[in-house]
C-alpha cells in the first residue's frame, strides 16, 4: 500500500471525521488523496480545516475520482443518494457502506455495482478503540485497502454472513449504549449507599474497565467467564448476595430482551430501505 489510492466520503459526518482522522494520522494516505462530499456547507468547511481533504457539495464529484467510496449518510436519505450515484462510480471501485441496516442485495440493486462492503462500526471508533464488523459482496481485490480504513477506527472482524453484521448491529453497535446505562445505573446505587458522586463514577469505570481487560485475558486461556464470577462469589457473601437480586430481577433476561429488540429494529430498517430502493432499475444511462 505504499502508492496512494483515492478515498471518497459520500456524507461529512462524525463517521466520516473519525476516519479521515485516523487515516490521516496513521499515514494510511495524504489529505490530498481523499475527498469528501456533503450538502452541509459547515461540516464540509469543518473537514477541511481540521484535515486539509477535498470537499464538494456533489456527490458524483466525489464517487467518480474514487477507487474507494464510503457511504455515510443517513438511512432515510440511502435511496435518494443510491439513485444519485448510480453509473457514477467507477465499475472496479469499491463501495464501504456504513449505513445501518443497508443490505448488500439492497446496495446491489441501488447502485448497480458489484463491488460492495457493509460494516457495522460501533461508538468507541471515535477514541479508536471500537470495534467494527463487516462482509464483502464480489471479488473484493481492496480487502486490505479496507482493512487499513477499519482499522484507525480500532479492532475489525470480517464475517462470511451478512445476517452476523445484522446481528452485530444489535450488540456492538447498541452494546455501548447497553454498557453506558449499567455505568449510569452503578454510579446511581453507588450514590444510594453514600459513595460520592466523584468516588463512585472513578471507581465504576475503573471496575468496569479491568473487570473487560481480566475477561479478555482469562479467554485466552480458554477461562469462560462463568468461571471468573464463581472466583469471586463466596456463600453468603456480598457477592453471592448481589448477584441473587439481579437474578430475581430477570437481569439477564432483560439484558437478552433488549439485544433482540434491536436486532428485530436493525432487520425492520432494512426490510424499509429495501422497498425504498425498490426494484432493479435499468441500464445506467
Amino acid at each position: 500500500m505504499s502508492v496512494p489510492w483515492s478515498l471518497g466520503f459520500v456524507g461529512a459526518g462524525v463517521m466520516a471525521d473519525v476516519m479521515i482522522g485516523g487515516l490521516l494520522a496513521e499515514g494510511v494516505l495524504p489529505a490530498d488523496h481523499i475527498i469528501a462530499s456533503d450538502h452541509n456547507e459547515a461540516r464540509l468547511a469543518q473537514l477541511h480545516v481540521h484535515h486539509g481533504v477535498r470537499t464538494t457539495r456533489d456527490n458524483r464529484a466525489a464517487a467518480e475520482g474514487s477507487e474507494v467510496l464510503v457511504l455515510a449518510v443517513k438511512p432515510q436519505n440511502l435511496a435518494e443518494v443510491l439513485a444519485e450515484l448510480r453509473g457514477r462510480v467507477p465499475p472496479q471501485a469499491t463501495v464501504l457502506s456504513i449505513v445501518a441496516g443497508a443490505g448488500l442485495d439492497t446496495l446491489h440493486r441501488g447502485l448497480q455495482h458489484d463491488h460492495l462492503v457493509r460494516c457495522m462500526p460501533n461508538l468507541p471508533c471515535r477514541i479508536r478503540r471500537g470495534m467494527t464488523v463487516w462482509t464483502a459482496r464480489g471479488d473484493l481485490a481492496d480487502r486490505q485497502r479496507v482493512r487499513a480504513i477499519l482499522q484507525v477506527m480500532g479492532q475489525e472482524l470480517f464475517v462470511d454472513h451478512e445476517a452476523q453484521v445484522d446481528q452485530a448491529t444489535a450488540v456492538n453497535g447498541t452494546g455501548p449504549a447497553v454498557v453506558a446505562e449499567f455505568v449510569k445505573a452503578m454510579v446511581e446505587a453507588a450514590n444510594y449507599i453514600g459513595e460520592p458522586r466523584e468516588v463512585a463514577h472513578q471507581t465504576v469505570l475503573a471496575t468496569l474497565i479491568g473487570t473487560a481487560e481480566l475477561i479478555r485475558a482469562a479467554g485466552q486461556d480458554g477461562t469462560h467467564v462463568a468461571q471468573l464470577i464463581d472466583e469471586v462469589t463466596s456463600p453468603g457473601g456480598t457477592t453471592s448476595r448481589a448477584l441473587q437480586v439481579l437474578k430475581m430481577g430477570r437481569f439477564g433476561a432483560v439484558v437478552t430482551e433488549a439485544i433482540d429488540a434491536a436486532h428485530q429494529r436493525t432487520l425492520e430498517l432494512g426490510r424499509g430501505l429495501d422497498q425504498a430502493v425498490g426494484p432493479a432499475p435499468g441500464p445506467p444511462r
